[in-house]
C-alpha cells in the first residue's frame, strides 16, 4: 500500500494502494478440479467487476482501527469481519509497504473468493481546499491514482491466472466510520479506483494453492500469505 503522506495529511485527499501475495497450500482432493476465473466482460452474480471492485473497498474501510482485516489481521483472525455478500468472500492484504503477513482463514463452501492483486483507491473529501485546482472531481482523483504495474505473477493451485484490470468509469461513494483506518473524517467520500483483480468460482472443499507477486511504480511491494480451508 503506498500512502502519499503529504497529500493525506495536508490536502485531505488520500490514496491508498494495495498489492498482495496469496499462498495457499495445494488441495490433493481437487486434482481434477477445473478453476473458473471470472473474465473481464463477466457479470459475476449480476454485477460488473468495477461493482465488485467499489465494493471490495468499501468493505476494506467499513470496519475501524482495531477490528480492521487490512490492518489489524496478523494472522487471519479478523477475515470474517463485515463479509456480508451471499455470494462472494474477500480477502484483504496490506496497508503495510514491502510487509510479509501470514494468515489462516477458513471460506465458506459455495462463496466466489475476491482479492485484488494490485490495485488503488483515492477518496477526496468535500472540505478540500484544492478543489478548484481541478476541473470536476474525477480529474482531481487521477492525478492522485497514478500509480502503474511493473510486475505481477499470480497463480492458483500452479495454474497460471491472468487478473482483470480495472478502472472506474464514474465516481462511487465510500462510507467510513468513525476512527478509520484511512484517518479520515467520518461520512460520506467520493472514490475511484483501479487495478487488478481475480474473481475465482466456488473452490471445492480443502486447501488450495494461491500465488502472487506485484510491484507498482511507486515501488510498493507485499506479500501476503494466506492458508484457506474450504469447508
Amino acid at each position: 500500500m503506498t500512502v502519499d503522506t503529504s497529500v493525506m495529511k495536508f490536502h485531505q485527499i488520500t490514496c491508498f494502494a494495495i498489492i498482495i501475495s496469496f499462498i495457499f497450500p495445494l488441495n490433493v482432493n481437487a486434482l481434477n478440479f477445473t478453476l473458473d476465473f471470472f473474465p473481464a466482460e463477466s457479470k459475476p452474480y449480476g454485477l460488473t467487476f468495477e461493482d465488485w471492485a467499489s465494493k471490495w473497498w468499501q468493505w476494506a474501510y467499513s470496519q475501524p482501527k482495531g477490528s480492521n482485516p487490512v490492518v489489524d489481521d496478523s494472522q487471519g483472525n479478523l477475515c470474517t469481519n463485515g463479509q456480508d455478500s451471499q455470494n462472494v468472500w474477500y480477502l484483504a492484504g496490506t496497508f503495510v509497504n514491502n510487509s510479509s503477513v501470514v494468515r489462516y482463514c477458513t471460506v465458506p463452501l459455495g462463496k466466489a473468493i475476491l482479492f485484488p492483486v494490485s490495485v488503488a483507491e483515492c477518496s477526496v473529501s468535500k472540505s478540500n481546499w484544492w478543489n478548484s485546482l481541478f476541473s470536476n472531481v474525477t480529474e482531481k482523483l487521477w492525478k492522485t491514482c497514478d500509480a502503474k504495474m511493473l510486475k505481477m505473477n499470480t497463480a492458483v493451485d500452479g495454474q497460471i491466472a491472468n487478473p482483470v484490470y480495472v478502472k472506474s468509469t464514474k465516481v462511487f461513494k465510500l462510507v467510513f466510520p468513525q476512527n478509520n483506518v484511512k484517518e479520515v473524517e467520518p461520512g460520506e467520500k467520493e472514490a475511484v479506483n483501479k487495478g487488478y483483480w481475480l474473481m475465482i468460482g466456488p473452490l471445492p472443499l480443502g486447501s488450495h494453492n494461491i500465488t502472487s507477486f506485484a510491484v507498482d511504480s511507486h515501488n510498493f511491494r507485499s506479500n501476503v500469505t494466506y492458508y484457506l480451508t474450504v469447508k
